[in-house]
């Protein structure tokens, strides 16, 4: 998965219990959204998905994400400049209020990032290309003005710039950093809403905040209400209870766009799956390409998934700034008569696969199903010439460290969640020849050498192109089989007449329109 998640791709299961009872605000321009118990939440690098959405509303960084986009414009810089790539000079704008009334200021900035860097939590590593990272201060930062500081990287990286949206870079008031525990009973931040009240438990409630400088929501107060039952939260929304949630059941999939009237939105994420092949086991690209073209993606993610999923094209999830609808081709399609070609091309060739192909996966996980259709898929579509054969390890500790261990006589499961959307979050980690989830072992000097290239670029569309010809060599070379992208489902009530998401899947409270 992303990082330090490498590779788990589940989703999220509510625990069972009783729903919170309450009915949505008829009338009013108050929503109330339902989601999850969260957990412990010391500070803003603890990424998660039960309290997102209501941080998302409270907090803006340096940049954001324009609405229903994956694309960044400037918030509460007014400039960011650099000439190399690896030093930046930040300029804020002026009278940028927290909630409390303070100012926003650039060692707010500095501060809150050295707090969440060296906290340890599961977003520091964000900060990990800043010089310095590892220690409590990272000498890569400087204050150099009341609005204004300099970030320095270790090694150019012009997409650094698109992290900068995240909530993990916010900033945070002069109380909370004082008194750093604070945060989990009352978070104060400098978004479009403020808290009202705040609870990871039942509910919390946020209101718009006048004071804010950027454009302004139509909702004025949204209540984000918990639920331990995913059933329970889907039967709120269809009566009206609830006005919007994310959290979509899987046993529901199939229907719920017919419950709801077809107020829902439905897309492809940000995550994706692919089956990686260690370089010891299937050295011969054009037997890869034949097991490719051999896996019904479309029946599959029917049958399977209910719709949940949809088919890749790409090795890059569709939400990531720089993808492409269909770089893979024929490749990633589903194509039986080529499929044989290419395994014909490869025997040709004096290439000899082994007469049992594994794929592994972890059995404490919902990857079985998928896991047994593909094979069988490989296996009478290549006429029996190529036998994959589902393999399980009992848990997923076992299985990665099995992966990692490079003990794995066959092919296995994969995937990436994106740490931030853009191109270059998938084809550094995954497929660089350093990258910290190179599982398959890629190396391709020429691959490399494109990704430094795209790192050094001032211009955002030039790297990009840089990151796609570099994805190009991925579909040649094919180190792993794109399968499906995990798809982002939710529904609303009759209240809302528009909705939009947030590139991670959750509501994006700006895109909010009132029937």
């Amino acid at each position: 998965m992303s990082r330090r998640r490498l590779a788990a791709v589940a989703a999220l299961t509510l625990l069972s219990g009783t729903a919170l009872a309450g009915t949505a605000h008829a009338g009013t321009s108050e929503i109330t959204v339902g989601t999850c118990a969260g957990y412990d939440l010391p500070n803003l690098g603890t990424v998660d998905p039960c309290v997102s959405e209501p941080l998302d509303a409270l907090f803006t960084g340096l940049t954001e994400y324009v609405p229903g986009t994956s694309r960044s414009r400037y918030a509460v810089a007014k400039s960011i400049t650099t000439k190399d790539n690896r030093v930046f000079q930040v300029t804020l704008r002026n009278g940028w209020k927290f909630h409390d009334g303070t100012e926003v200021k650039a060692r707010n900035f500095v501060e809150a990032w050295n707090q969440v860097a060296s906290a340890k939590t599961n977003s520091s590593f964000l900060f990990e290309e800043i010089e310095g990272y590892g220690k409590r201060k990272m000498s890569g930062l400087k204050v150099t003005g009341d609005h204004t500081f300099t970030i320095t990287l270790s090694r150019p990286l012009g997409v650094f710039v698109k992290k900068l949206s995240m909530l993990a870079f916010s900033p945070l008031p002069d109380s909370i950093l004082k008194s750093p525990a604070s945060f989990r009973r009352k978070p104060i931040g400098n978004g479009p809403f403020r808290v009202v009240s705040w609870s990871l438990s039942s509910e919390s409630v946020v209101e718009r905040f006048d004071g804010y400088p950027g454009a302004k929501p139509a909702v004025a107060r949204i209540v984000y209400r918990t639920y331990r039952d995913e059933n329970a939260l889907y039967a709120a929304l269809r009566s009206g209870d609830i006005d919007f949630t994310s959290l979509i059941p899987s046993t529901k999939l199939a229907t719920f766009k017919k419950d709801l009237d077809g107020r829902v939105i439905s897309r492809p994420g940000h995550i994706n799956q692919v089956i990686t092949f260690p370089t010891k086991v299937a050295a011969n690209t054009d037997f890869r390409k034949a097991i490719s073209m051999a896996i019904d993606r479309e029946t599959i993610t029917r049958e399977v998934f209910e719709g949940g999923r949809v088919p890749a094209h790409s090795f890059v999830p569709p939400t990531a700034e720089g993808s492409r609808s269909d770089p893979c081709g024929q490749v990633c399609a589903y194509n039986p008569t080529k499929a044989r070609e290419y395994l014909a091309k490869a025997l040709a060739s004096g290439f000899r696969p082994p007469a049992v192909l594994p794929l592994y996966y972890n059995a404490d996980s919902a990857h079985g199903d998928w896991v047994k259709r593909v094979a069988e898929s490989v296996t009478k579509t290549l006429g029996g010439k190529v036998k994959v054969v589902p393999k399980s390890l009992r848990t997923f500790s076992a299985f990665r460290d099995a992966v990692t261990g490079g003990r794995l006589d066959g092919m296995f499961r994969a995937g990436w969640q994106l740490d931030y959307p853009h191109i270059q979050n998938v084809l550094a980690p995954m497929y660089a020849s350093n990258g910290v989830a190179n599982d398959g072992d890629y190396r391709n000097p020429r691959f490399d050498a494109l990704l430094r290239s795209a790192d050094r670029q001032r211009s955002s569309a030039k790297a990009i192109k840089l990151y796609q010809q570099a994805e190009a060599l991925l579909v040649r070379d094919l180190p792993a089989i794109p399968l499906w992208v995990y798809g982002q489902q939710a529904g609303f009530s009759e209240r809302i007449a528009k909705a939009g998401l947030t590139p991670t899947g959750g509501l994006d409270p700006m895109t909010v329109k009132l029937a």
